[in-house]
C-alpha cells in the first residue's frame, strides 16, 4: 500500500514521468517468494517465538544471505527490469530486494538512484546497503537509530513517514462526526473499529462477541480485508441476536481511511501501514496480538511514547474502551499525543524527493 501511495501521487504529481510499480521478489523469483512466505506463515503458526528470536538477530542473517541472495536476485532484477526500463529512479518499499538492487546497481550500464522506504517504526539491517542514495524513514527517532546503529550519513536519511494514499493528506483534519455522516453511522455514538490487515488475522470473531457483553452501547465496524470466510463466519454469529449495540460487517474496504476517521477507537494489529494510518487521523489504537518481528517492534516504539496501548486480552480490550467511553478526556489527550507522530503527507513528501533525484 506504500508503494501503491507512491504510484498515486508520483502519477499525480510527476507531469511525464513514466511510473511503474512491480512486486521485486515476485519478479526475481516466483520461487524463492512462494518458499519465504510459506516459511513465514509456517513459523508464525507453529513457532512464533523462533522467528520473534530469528528477527531479533537480523544482523546475523543479513551477515549470511544479503551478499549472496543479492548477488543472485540482483542479476535476475538487472536482466529483467533494470536493463529493460533503464529507470532512473528505482524505490523499495520491501527490505529483501534492497540487496539485490544495489547490485543490479553496481553493474547497471545506465546509474540509477536507489531509495529505501521503510514501512515499519523500526530500521534492521536488511534496510541497510551503503549502495543506497536515499533511506524514508518513518520519523526522526528512526533516522536517527539508523544514523547511530548503521553509521547511514545524515543527510541520506529522511524522516518524511511511511507513505499513506492521498485522502490521508487531504482530509485528516476532519472530525469524527462529519466522518460517521459520511459513511452513514450515527455521529452521536462511541464507533469501534477493528480490523486485522488485508486478510482479517487477529482473532476478531472473539473480540467483537466480547464487545456485545458491553454495558454501554457501541458502534462496532469490523472490516475482515480479503477473509471472506471471517466475514460469513461473523454474519452466520450475529443473526437473530438481539444487542443495543449496533454492528457493520465490511469485507475489503477502499476508502479506509473514511472507517479510521470515523472511530473513536481502532483494535488492530501493528502493522506499520496501520499504525502510520491512525496516527494521520489521530484514531486511538488499541494493539492486540501483533505478530512476531517487525509488529512487536512497532507496537514496542507507539508503547514507548505513549500513543497506542496494548491489550493482551479481550478484557483489556473491554476495559480500556469502557475508560473511554467514560473518560472522554483521556481518550482526547492520546489523540493530541499522536500528532507530533503523524505523517500524513509522507507520500506527497517522498514523491518530492524521488522527483528531485
Amino acid at each position: 500500500m506504500a508503494a501503491c501511495a507512491l504510484e498515486q501521487v508520483l502519477r499525480e504529481r510527476g507531469g511525464d514521468a513514466r511510473v511503474e510499480m512491480i512486486g521485486g521478489l515476485h519478479t526475481a523469483s516466483p520461487l524463492l517468494k512462494r518458499l519465504s512466505r510459506a516459511a513465514y506463515l509456517g513459523s508464525l503458526r507453529y513457532v512464533p517465538e523462533v522467528w520473534h528470536r530469528l528477527y531479533e538477530r537480523d544482523h546475523l542473517w543479513s551477515r549470511a544471505f544479503k551478499k549472496p541472495l543479492g548477488m543472485v536476485l540482483g542479476k535476475r532484477l538487472l536482466q529483467n527490469v533494470i536493463e529493460q526500463t533503464a529507470p532512473e529512479v528505482v524505490v523499495a518499499t520491501h527490505a529483501y530486494c534492497l540487496a539485490a538492487l544495489a547490485e543490479a546497481k553496481k553493474r547497471a550500464a545506465k546509474p540509477f538512484a536507489l531509495v529505501g522506504v521503510c514501512t515499519d517504526f523500526h530500521f534492521h539491517h536488511f534496510w541497510f546497503h551503503p549502495q543506497i542514495d536515499a533511506y524514508v524513514v518513518a520519523n526522526e527517532q528512526i533516522a536517527a537509530d539508523a544514523v547511530r546503529r548503521f553509521g547511514v550519513p545524515a543527510e541520506n536519511v529522511y524522516p518524511y513517514g511511511i507513505p499513506l494514499r492521498p485522502p490521508f493528506a487531504r482530509e485528516n483534519d476532519r472530525q469524527k462526526d462529519e466522518w460517521r455522516k459520511q459513511v452513514g453511522l450515527r455521529p452521536d455514538r462511541f464507533t469501534v473499529l477493528i480490523s486485522g490487515g488485508e486478510g482479517g488475522y487477529g482473532e476478531i470473531g472473539p473480540v467483537v462477541k466480547r464487545l456485545l457483553q458491553m454495558e454501554k452501547p457501541l458502534q462496532i465496524i469490523v472490516a475482515t480485508g480479503k477473509n471472506a470466510a471471517l466475514l460469513r463466519e461473523l454474519a452466520a454469529c450475529l443473526t437473530g441476536i438481539a444487542s443495543p449495540h449496533t454492528v457493520h460487517l465490511l469485507g475489503y474496504v477502499q476508502d479506509m481511511w473514511a472507517y479510521i476517521g470515523a472511530a473513536d477507537a481502532w483494535i488492530s494489529k501493528p502493522g506499520g501501514l496501520t499504525c502510520s494510518e491512525a496516527l494521520a487521523m489521530r484514531t486511538p489504537l488499541i494493539l492486540y496480538r501483533p505478530l512476531p518481528g517487525q509488529e512487536r517492534k512497532n507496537s514496542q516504539f507507539l508503547r514507548t511514547h505513549q500513543i497506542a496501548e496494548e491489550a493482551r486480552d479481550v478484557e483489556e480490550i473491554v476495559r480500556l474502551l469502557a475508560r473511554w467511553q467514560h473518560r472522554q478526556d483521556e481518550r482526547s489527550e492520546l489523540a493530541s499525543r499522536m500528532r507530533p507522530f503523524a505523517r500524513p503527507d509522507a507520500a506527497y513528501r517522498t514523491a518530492d524527493l524521488i522527483l528531485h533525484l
